[in-house]
């Protein structure tokens, strides 16, 4: 492409080129790796749509992006965050409508020219041109995740997307904010072509061109009778069936605590039975009402929170070493896991166990998920065989001395960790770094058999690996600055969100759910049933309930770590004695095909052996009563956690708990949620609970100064 002939002047956003009888539009937000659409955007794109009514370009404007990796990821919603006032977000809504609809109007052909996130406010901007182009780059993804963060598409996507794909199609990327790759969104008629990163401009030249050729309005926004399935969804009948669906659906899943996804169908279902303008209209009334909405300013906080910790993991992460290849001692469900994830991320991974056939078991874990990852269209199946030959297994210490990083994930036993730490020091490279994936046991204990003890760390991974986006790193007193920022960084490198707390007896994510956990079996034991305790937690938001959960964690796993967590902490860590007895009955939950529930049919039930196991009698529990007893011990044992110096920032905390274990996003956390509440409401029923069930269930100092003191754990 020919350098500019000419050249608007830049500006705050972005700059206007003409050349080659092109307008090329590079949008480039001041002091940001990435663009995003604000007011003060609006205002900048303004008297850009102004310059090219009054000086067209004669082939054509192209719209791109100066960033290196990002076309517009979506709203400022730090902007979106602050606003309180519906009439005022309703204000900006409008003022982005009337400029896209410019957009549309333009009297020459408009491409996007897509590489990087192009995300939210930025598919939208991209779906009001004519025509748009994505690179084939692992970078470029395409979207409306909106939903996630409790509102709906605000900029037109819930009208142009279904005009454009079809009702049908456009339903779930909506509904789950679904990101799409180049290749998967070309096959959904989503862009018009993609390409080589480096042919990006030309490639969308070659587009414009086309448009004018083809006719300015041929084919701008495909009519919903394009497809079969969208003409069914044209005619009354056929349109109620769809959409009802959808909304049982939706109701199924979120129980209720989400009300953006419904919104979402109520305003496509409406919209698309009006004029696109009158339809926009009908978009920016329920998205500026959601904005406003607790639910979006919870979500939009997990938001922050994780935007926060990323940027301090990276921090943390300058001072890591060269890491190319990370050894796995074990190849249990844990330790695959690991490998697994570790592969993914291009490492080179040797994995241990002690003879070959666990091993073996170990690498068709990883073969089974890699083959799920070809299957759902993730991975190419020659990507999914180079990422098995990064995994080399073996049955000696050898090839682990080799590595840079080893990832311990054996029995939780401290006697075997400290065997295998030494075991593998006698033939380890001198500055390897050693992480144990213990959910329990504190990391200086394990350090004690080391003769490097500074290069000992914790990395506690949560199950199933490749799901669940956590990683709690652990500093023991002793531990190198380096070795924390090593282990950082792999995580970081893995995909994960990292946070780092400080040594102790199950660390803070084990400390905090085990009494959570813990109060359901009382619960259960003072006389609500299995269903009626885990039913007070769903419908309080939690994805599954504590009982459900301790027969996927095992019984086994939960009393043990309850035995470790006593003999550090004290008695309000000792569980009821029904685990004992369960155990003793060969009930180790889901695994054992028993547990709480009966897994021997199609669908787990409750099993009503329990009851005469554990000498269970009825009593009435309000469900609001089991719902607060469980998540305020959680909270408890957190402001423990704080005072012992364990974790101090909110924002790790809140973020921990939702990435962890699942504590309902649309609540914010929990330190959020205690915010809400306040402090004094929560002692006051913590001390009435324990003068009923105990002083397991007395409020912590921290809670009480608080109390006293009117304080928040959030400032913000």
């Amino acid at each position: 492409m020919a350098e500019p002939a000419e050249a608007a002047a830049a500006s705050e956003y972005g700059r206007l080129e003409y050349a080659d009888g092109f307008a090329w539009l590079w949008l480039d937000e001041p002091g940001r790796k990435i663009n995003t659409l604000s007011g003060r955007f609006l205002a900048w794109f303004e008297a850009v749509l102004s310059t090219l009514e009054a000086e067209p370009p004669r082939h054509g404007l192209v719209i791109l992006s100066a960033k290196a990796d990002c076309f517009v990821a979506g709203a400022d919603v730090d902007e979106l965050w602050r606003s309180s006032d519906a009439g005022e977000v309703r204000r900006l809504l409008r003022q982005g409508h009337a400029l896209l609809r410019r957009i549309e109007l333009m009297p020459f052909p408009t491409v996007a020219a897509i590489h990087g996130a192009c995300l939210g406010g930025g598919l939208e901007l991209a779906l009001a041109c004519d025509r748009r182009v994505a690179s084939e780059s692992e970078v470029t993804r395409l979207g409306l995740p909106e939903v996630q963060l409790g509102l709906i598409p605000g900029l037109g996507g819930s009208q142009r997307l279904p005009r454009l794909i079809g009702v049908a199609r456009a339903l779930p990327l909506i509904l789950t904010g679904k990101r799409l790759r180049a290749s998967k969104a070309l096959a959904l008629g989503l862009i018009d072509a993609a390409c080589h990163p480096g042919q990006l401009q030309e490639v969308a030249a070659q587009q414009a061109v086309e448009r004018a050729a083809a006719g300015r309005r041929a084919g701008r926004t495909r009519s919903l009778s394009w497809r079969a399935s969208d003409l069914a969804a044209r005619l009354p009948l056929t349109r109620w069936w769809i959409f009802a669906r959808a909304r049982k659906r939706v109701r199924t899943k979120t129980q209720g605590h989400y009300p953006a996804p419904l919104a979402a169908i109520d305003v496509m279902e409406r919209g698309l039975a009006l004029p696109l303008q009158e339809a926009l209209e009908v978009e920016a009334e329920a998205f500026s009402q959601l904005a406003v909405s607790r639910t979006a300013k919870a979500l939009m906080s997990i938001f922050f929170s994780k935007t926060q910790v990323e940027t301090k993991a990276s921090r943390w992460a300058k001072e890591a070493r060269p890491v190319s290849r990370v050894g796995v001692l074990g190849a249990g469900f844990m330790g695959a896991g690991v490998a697994q994830v570790l592969s993914s991320a291009k490492l080179s991974v040797v994995l241990k166990d002690r003879d070959l056939a666990t091993v073996g078991q170990g690498l068709a874990r990883c073969r089974e998920r890699f083959d799920q990852m070809v299957a759902r269209r993730r991975y190419r199946p020659n990507e999914a065989a180079e990422a098995m030959a990064r995994i080399q297994a073996t049955q000696d210490y050898t090839l682990l001395g080799r590595c840079e990083l080893v990832i311990e994930a054996v029995v939780e036993e401290l006697a075997v960790k400290q065997a295998v730490l030494r075991q593998l020091e006698a033939v380890a490279r001198e500055d390897q770094i050693f992480a144990s994936n213990t959910s329990t046991l504190p990391i200086a204990r394990i350090a004690v058999a080391s003769q490097r003890p500074e290069q000992v760390v914790g990395m506690h991974f949560f199950s199933p690996v490749h799901k669940m986006p956590l990683v709690e790193v652990i500093a023991h007193p002793g531990s190198a600055a380096s070795a924390v920022a090593t282990a950082i960084e792999v995580g970081r490198r893995m995909g994960k969100t990292v946070i780092v707390v400080q040594d102790g007896a199950g660390f803070f994510t084990s400390r905090v759910l085990a009494p959570f956990l813990n109060e359901a079996a009382w619960c259960l034991v003072q006389g609500g049933s299995i269903e009626e305790v885990d039913r007070a937690l769903t419908r309080w938001g939690w994805p599954v309930g504590p009982l459900a959960l301790l027969d996927e964690v095992g019984l086994d796993i939960a009393a043990h770590s309850a035995e470790v967590l006593q003999a550090e902490m004290g008695d309000r860590f000792a569980a009821p004695e029904l685990f004992a007895r369960l155990l003793r009955e060969g009930r180790t939950g889901r695994k054992g095909k028993g547990g709480f529930y009966d897994y021997s049919g199609a669908n787990k039930k409750a099993d009503r052996k329990v009851y005469k196991l554990i000498d269970w009698k009825p009593a009435p529990i309000a469900e609001q009563e089991i719902a607060e007893r469980c998540w305020m011990q959680m909270l408890n044992e957190t402001a423990r956690a704080i005072e012992d110096g364990v974790i101090e920032d909110p924002v790790d905390i809140d973020l921990a708990v939702v990435f962890g274990f699942g504590f309902p996003p649309f609540r914010g956390g929990l330190l959020r949620e205690a915010d809400r509440l306040g402090a004094g409401y929560v002692v006051d029923r913590l001390d009435s609970w324990a003068e009923v069930y105990g002083e397991r269930l007395r409020p912590a100092e921290l809670l009480r100064r608080m109390a006293d003191r009117g304080e928040r754990f959030h400032q913000r």
